[in-house]
């Protein structure tokens, strides 16, 4: 074995991603449609983003809007189905779970992809490994998923790339065991295919000479990091084949927390902006705690849709809590004096969210308590119900929330082709007569 792959033996590395994933589950549920091009819709049934590949056989497009495309789309017989975000997020639970077969270390990276560390497993037999992932999430799941695997997580991205580039070749799962195979493989990737690496970042690059991977990979890590940065380093150093980014290790904690969603319809009822900016509130602050993080500003906006050629009405309201927070209550409390001043009747709405600023972390050992702020104490006591809150609301699909949440759903987004939630509501699931 190569130098550059030395470690190989000691740390491997598999990439397994779903194929077309939202298509792939609404298939998997509705079998009139396979092997029929079918498109997913964005929030509102706007954007294509996802499509089947024989949707992308029609030359459609990821990102497109529906509206402009539906027509043409229509003749020539393209599906259509709105976001079931029910169904892809536990499809996504169920796939992860397949995947800790075999393996203990799987690092989720996103909806329909994680990394699998298998070290320990016999070298001759990876490739062998990674068809027996693959046919085991297709039997089990209904699933189809390519696998790269690699000495490093880079690398096994890169040979994820290449099985959905020459997936009938090579069956949906390459293994970069050899130096021929890693070099071969990394003068075709373009520079911006690399993991890691931004349009602009890859521009500056080729200003200086580097195209490929291989030309990056070629290069010494110590120079591009006197050069340029510690994490492009890294990546030279990971395309060589040494190990030195932890997927797992990745701080994913976010430095702003934002949740909004545009209306189906415009809304001018002051209630129903409450409605929807109570849920808005509640989510945010489910998030916040998810991350251990508490927040010292609560910011709240209002849009109309610029698009339209009606009067326009754009806001935002910033509030600074003495005390940093975690309490969702306290988040819509303070929501709902800004929409108060903020809302103007007679203006035809198109979206309202909340952003959590200036995030701090919520260990308390760190928290500061304000001498003018009497509801400081209070705080570390709404925590804890907060703690409660949470638990029953991942127990209960309507658990506890805001009054206000359920009292008008005219805010809902617009999901007219949404397939049923097939595998998390009994009242969805078709009945058989006999």
């Amino acid at each position: 074995m190569s130098k550059a792959l030395e470690g190989y033996r000691d740390q491997v590395w598999a990439l397994v991603d779903a194929k077309s994933f939202y298509c792939s589950c609404e298939q998997l549920f509705d079998p009139k449609l396979a092997n029929k091009p079918v498109v997913v819709l964005s929030n509102n049934d706007g954007c294509c983003v996802a499509l089947s590949e024989q949707a992308k056989a029609l030359g459609i497009q990821r990102g497109a809007p529906w509206f402009k495309i539906e027509r043409e789309m229509k003749k020539q017989g393209v599906v259509v189905r709105s976001s079931n975000y029910s169904l892809y997020a536990d499809m996504s639970r169920r796939f992860i779970e397949e995947l800790h077969r075999f393996s203990p270390h799987v690092e989720q990276y996103s909806i329909d992809e994680a990394f699998v560390r298998l070290d320990g497993l016999s070298h001759k037999g990876l490739a062998g490994y990674g068809k027996d992932i693959r046919d085991t999430i297709e039997k089990h799941l209904g699933l189809p998923v390519r696998v790269g695997i690699g000495a490093t997580p880079t690398l096994a991205k890169l040979g994820n790339q290449a099985a959905k580039q020459y997936e009938e070749r090579v069956d949906g799962v390459i293994e970069i065991d050899t130096d021929h195979k890693r070099r071969w493989l990394l003068e075709r990737t373009d520079i911006q295919d690399i993991w890691g690496i931004g349009a602009k970042m890859s521009t500056r690059l080729r200003t200086s000479g580097v195209h490929n991977a291989l030309q990056l990979a070629d290069k010494s890590a110590a120079d591009m990091r006197r050069l340029w940065n510690v994490g492009l380093a890294r990546t030279v150093l990971e395309l060589q084949g040494i190990t030195c980014i932890n997927p797992g290790d990745i701080d994913e904690k976010r430095k702003q927390i934002l949740s909004s969603r545009s209306f189906g319809i415009g809304i001018s009822s002051l209630d129903d902006l409450k409605a929807a900016l109570a849920f808005h509130c509640q989510r945010a602050g489910e998030k916040l705690r998810r991350q251990g993080s508490q927040t010292g500003i609560v910011s709240v906006f209002l849009r109309t849709n610029r698009y339209k050629e009606l009067p326009q009405h754009n806001k935002t309201s910033i509030r600074t809590l003495m005390c940093p927070s975690q309490d969702s209550y306290k988040f819509l409390s303070l929501a709902l004096e800004q929409l108060d001043a903020i809302y103007r009747p007679g203006y035809e709405y198109q979206k309202i969210g909340v952003i959590l600023d200036e995030l701090t972390d919520a260990n308390n050992d760190h928290f500061q308590f304000d001498m003018f702020d009497t509801s400081a104490l209070e705080e570390m006591k709404r925590r804890d119900l907060m703690a409660i809150t949470d638990k029953m609301n991942a127990r209960f699909k309507n658990g506890i929330k805001p009054a206000s949440v359920i009292s008008s759903t005219n805010w809902h987004m617009r999901q007219a082709f949404r397939s049923n939630r097939w595998t998390t509501r009994l009242d969805e699931l078709p009945v058989a007569k006999c």
